[in-house]
Order: structure tokens, then C-alpha cells, then sequence
């Protein structure tokens, strides 16, 4: 390992200065996560924004990473025609199929000091990391570890090219050291929203916003935008309703704490046991693959792992009833589909969120226990039964919905990036 570093990091400054620091040190416990990215200097003088992300492969390819890529679409957009646009990618090789869904994108390695107007750059590899940066390379942030290779980037080039910092666009799209317990983690997730490098913060909703300004962090400007549908999800809502069938949809994630999985699984096997027609209902569970869970009295959570889009429409058209937790400050998207497909749909709040404020549908529990989710299931197993088509009437209280683009601050974003 120490040889690869050598020969990647090769004869710079820096990289002597990593060897000394490399050599004969036990690798049991690195972070991965903030392996330097060692910049160089380029050849090149022209504009470039920068999109740091962990993955553009469809399996890793949830709503956040969607967000994330529509907001850098409308920035290239409104760029002059010689700017240029570069997404690098932190964590995974991108497969064959993101890389032909890419396909105006070269793929570049950490060695090409190349002017290609369009560049995806992997350096997934954690001792591969030495990009070229311009003068002018600017840098958007999506998860915690890109903000924290983003700010020592923009450090680099500060003294690389004597110059004032640039500024970071830092698009949050929840409160990420809270995936962590109190832990090395926790305190290095937490430390981008500290950092002495100018930021401009893009806030995944106004409830996120609050939270965070109601925990006094300082952020040089700070923009929101709310949830909306996915597109291609939408083209599924002009329907008519068909009648639903006596279906359970779980957002189940057993690999993402957050979501509460086992939780979940923990009531389910009460109300299975309490509740003698339950057999009249199935139980599925979409979001990732996992083995089909047997509940107790014959009842099955059947797995349909990660849906396509088309697929998860069908799902929501049918199902009578949701359950989606997210112990986060975060909406959270699954809900928010949940309910305008109109499906009766259980989740929790969480410090200032109450989804229920934002859809009919949407039952938010306070104090979330097994036996307080079992106990909202069974009223929401009744309200059915009392008025089959009860989700359809449900009213929703935003605009959810909407052919609009909720990303109207780009205009100022952009100023601001190019403001010192």
C-alpha cells in the first residue's frame, strides 16, 4: 500500500511529506472518507464548476443524488458557453450503464490534464486523488465527505495559486452526522458546516433550513427549495383512481438506521399477533433487497428490493397503506409519494417536522415505539375498512406536484459565486 501511495502521489512536496507520514503506520483505522485529494496545477485558464459526488450508478442513485444533479444542470445552464462542467465521483467506478446515461461526459483519469468541456472524473480509488484545478475551478458539495474534500480542495488551491478562497456551494440535504453515533464521524460530518471556507448553503427543504438555524450554524448565504415529485414518477399521478387493494407498503431499508427498519418489523409482528383478520392484507417492502421476513401466524413481509420507477407507481397505485420513518429532520420523499398516490401513509416527526401539516394522508406519530406504530396501523387498518376510497379524498397542503421548478434561486446562487 505504501508503494502505491509513493508512485501515485509521486515527486511533489506533498507527497514526501505524505510518505514520511504513511511510512510504517498501521492502516487499521483509517478514514476513508478523508483521504486527501492532492490538487495540481494545470495547465490550462479557463472556468469550471465542479460537482463532487459518491456515485452516478443506478443502485446508488436515490432521490438525494437526483436533487443533487438537477441543481448542477440549472447552474450549467445558465453558464457563459465557455464554462465548463466536471463531476467527480468520490466513491464508485461509474458501471456501463451511467457512463452511456452520461454520455456528453468524457471519462478522464486523475492524470489528464485535458480542457474537455464536459469531464467525469473517478477517484474512488483513495490514494488516487490528484486532480488538476484552475484558478477559477469552483466546487459544489453534496455529502458530508464531498464538503470535506471540497474545503481542503479549495485550500490547496488558495496557496497553488495565491488567491483568495473560492466560495463552496454546499447542498444539504439533511443533518448527516446524525447517521452516526457520537464518533470520529460525527464530529468530521459536522465539522463542514464549520468551516472558515466561505460557504453558500442549499438547504433539501424549509424544515431542514430551520433546523439548522434553530442550532445557530453560520453559513455565508443560505438558499432552500422544496420536495417535489420525481418527473418520471409524475407522469404516473394523471390517472383515475382505481380501487386499492388491502396492501401494505413498507419503505424498507434494512441497511440505513434512519429509516428504522427492524422497528417497523417490531410492530408489524404485534399487529399480526393482536389483530385476528390481518391474513386479509399483504405486506410488502420496497426500497432495497432483503429476504422475505416471516411476521408470525403465517403473514410474510414479501421483498420487491429497489423498484423501477414504473413499478413503484404500480405498487402506490394499489396499496391502500404506507409505512415511511426517517428518524432526520429531512421530509423525506417516500411519504410525500405515498400520500398524493393516494395511500393512507404512517411516518414519525422529528424536532420541527409534522408531514401530517403537508398532506391529509399522513399520520406523523410523536413518541414512535413499536407498540405506538402498531396502534396508529390499526386506526388506519379501520379508516379503510370504514371508506375504501378514504386515501383518494386526501387533500395535499403544498405544491407537490408541480410542473414548475422550485429552483428558482439559481440566478442569485450564481451571483454569489461569482461575488468575492
Amino acid at each position: 500500500m505504501l508503494n502505491r501511495i509513493a508512485k501515485v502521489l509521486k515527486k511533489s512536496n506533498i507527497a514526501r511529506q505524505m510518505y514520511r507520514m504513511y511510512k510504517g503506520i498501521d492502516f487499521s483505522y483509517l478514514i476513508l472518507q478523508i483521504t486527501p485529494i492532492i490538487v495540481k496545477k494545470t495547465k490550462f485558464d479557463f472556468e469550471r464548476i465542479n460537482l463532487l459526488v459518491p456515485s452516478i450508478n443506478k443502485e446508488h442513485f436515490y432521490g438525494g443524488a437526483s436533487t443533487a444533479f438537477k441543481i448542477f444542470d440549472e447552474i450549467i445552464k445558465k453558464t457563459n458557453k465557455h464554462t465548463k462542467a466536471r463531476i467527480i465521483l468520490t466513491d464508485a467506478m461509474p458501471n456501463k450503464e451511467a457512463i452511456t446515461e452520461f454520455s456528453k461526459y468524457q471519462l478522464v483519469s486523475f492524470d489528464d490534464d485535458i480542457d474537455a468541456k464536459y469531464q467525469l472524473l473517478p477517484v474512488n480509488n483513495k490514494y488516487q486523488k490528484n486532480i488538476f484545478v484552475t484558478e477559477n475551478d469552483k466546487f459544489i458539495a453534496t455529502a458530508w465527505w464531498t464538503a470535506y474534500s471540497s474545503q481542503e480542495i479549495i485550500r490547496q488551491q488558495l496557496k497553488l495559486y495565491n488567491q483568495d478562497y473560492h466560495k463552496l456551494v454546499y447542498i444539504i440535504q439533511d443533518f448527516e452526522p446524525g447517521f452516526y453515533n457520537w464518533s470520529s464521524h460525527f464530529v468530521l460530518a459536522e465539522s463542514t458546516y464549520r468551516s472558515e471556507i466561505p460557504t453558500i448553503a442549499v438547504f433539501n427543504s424549509s424544515l431542514l433550513k430551520s433546523f439548522f438555524n434553530a442550532r445557530e450554524y453560520k453559513f455565508l448565504k443560505e438558499y432552500y427549495f422544496e420536495p417535489q415529485m420525481n418527473e418520471k414518477l409524475k407522469q404516473h399521478i394523471d390517472f383515475k383512481p382505481i380501487r386499492k387493494k388491502k396492501q401494505i407498503l413498507i419503505y424498507g431499508r434494512p441497511s440505513v438506521d434512519r429509516n428504522s427498519f427492524s422497528l417497523i418489523i417490531e410492530a408489524l409482528k404485534i399487529i399480526v399477533y393482536k389483530k385476528p383478520d390481518i391474513h386479509e392484507w399483504v405486506f410488502y417492502s420496497a426500497g432495497e433487497s432483503h429476504s422475505d421476513i416471516a411476521l408470525g401466524n403465517g403473514v410474510v413481509l414479501q421483498s420487491m428490493g429497489k423498484l423501477s420507477l414504473d413499478d413503484y407507481a404500480r405498487i402506490l397505485k394499489e396499496s391502500a397503506i404506507g409505512i415511511s420513518l426517517m428518524i432526520s429532520p429531512h421530509p423525506s420523499y417516500p411519504p410525500l409519494e405515498m400520500a398524493h398516490f393516494g395511500v393512507l401513509t404512517i411516518t414519525n416527526s422529528f424536532a420541527n417536522k409534522d408531514l401530517s401539516k403537508w398532506h391529509q394522508n399522513i399520520i406523523s406519530i410523536d413518541i414512535l415505539t413499536p407498540e405506538t406504530l402498531c396502534n396508529t396501523l390499526s386506526g388506519v387498518i379501520e379508516k379503510y375498512n370504514n371508506n375504501c376510497n378514504i386515501g383518494w379524498e386526501g387533500k395535499s397542503f403544498i405544491e407537490y406536484v408541480n410542473d414548475e421548478t422550485n429552483f428558482g434561486f439559481i440566478d442569485n446562487l450564481m451571483n454569489d459565486m461569482q461575488n468575492v
